[in-house]
């Protein structure tokens, strides 16, 4: 799969896009792609992937609500056999594009001839353009709508279920079970001098999911492990701290993934290192009867 950057042209070959957000890949983004794929084999064309880095309201408010980290929305794609990545930078130039001035650029820029959308998808300066005005730009037999039947398959739902704790039904809705990765840092190493040594992430900012305790699985040196996590503030750092069961590694400055499988219990304060221990048991036992019922 090749790169592409807004601002740059790319080559002549011509190119089916699908246009959206596409936070999470949900069953209803699934559907758009898969019909994507299917003009793509029947008339040869090269299959581009559009997303922007963020959504709209994150960069006006300074937030960030994504339910997948451009990273692995890149390598899901890869993973659903597009030929070409564009992901373009929010900024208040592009913002103020009008509906017009994308649709030329898609076309001019990038050589995309035909489009496949979801009936609800908007675009251009105050969210002027829609489906219709893809059909006038590009004509009818070029453009494929895909009808959203109910909100069953939004984003919106799913974040929804993450902050009422919901992770299984969440996880039901999206392509890869919700998750968070980056790389290993040190922390107080306070795990360690328990027996309950973790892998430490720090996020750049607060994500959907609520802070908590939570069953999970981790991606980390080539196989899946069993684990439990802890996500919360800490000293002003938003930190994802991770024990691996039966698993004793290295992981200092390697990427994990943190897959989020169900929620255990909030955050609590802690006076002492006993009073963590009896916590920290309990939690592994929780986490234990989880994958037995799994299995």
């Amino acid at each position: 799969m090749k790169i592409l950057t807004w601002n740059k042209l790319a080559n002549n070959e011509a190119k089916i896009v699908s246009l959206g957000l596409f936070d999470g890949f949900h069953l209803g983004h699934l559907k758009l792609i898969n019909r994507l794929m299917e003009i793509k084999a029947e008339q040869n064309l090269a299959a581009l992937f559009f997303t922007m880095s963020q959504s709209v309201t994150d960069f006006l408010h300074q937030t960030d609500t994504k339910l997948l980290d451009n990273r692995s929305k890149q390598e899901t794609a890869a993973k659903l056999n597009f030929d070409y990545y564009l992901d373009v930078p929010v900024t208040s130039e592009f913002m103020n594009l009008s509906a017009q001035q994308f649709l030329t650029i898609l076309k001019e820029r990038f050589n995309v001839i035909k489009i496949v959308i979801g009936s609800d998808f908007r675009f251009g300066k105050n969210r002027e353009g829609d489906f219709k005005q893809i059909i006038t730009f590009f004509g009818q037999e070029n453009v494929y709508l895909i009808n959203r039947q109910d909100d069953v398959f939004s984003s919106t739902t799913i974040r929804n279920l993450l902050l009422n704790y919901d992770l299984p039904a969440a996880n039901k809705l999206l392509y890869e079970d919700y998750h968070l990765c980056g790389k290993v840092k040190p922390g107080k190493q306070i795990g360690r001098t328990i027996n309950f040594p973790t892998a430490n992430m720090y996020l750049p900012q607060k994500v959907i999911l609520p802070y908590g305790v939570y069953v999970t699985e981790t991606w980390a040196q080539g196989h899946l492990y069993p684990s439990m996590t802890s996500y919360r503030l800490f000293e002003g750092k938003e930190v994802v701290e991770t024990y691996l069961l039966d698993a004793n590694l290295n992981l200092y400055e390697q990427e994990i993934i943190v897959y989020f499988k169900k929620y255990l219990r909030e955050n609590i304060k802690i006076n002492n290192l006993t009073e963590l221990v009896n916590l920290l048991e309990q939690d592994l036992a929780d986490t234990l009867a989880f994958f037995a019922n799994k299995a």
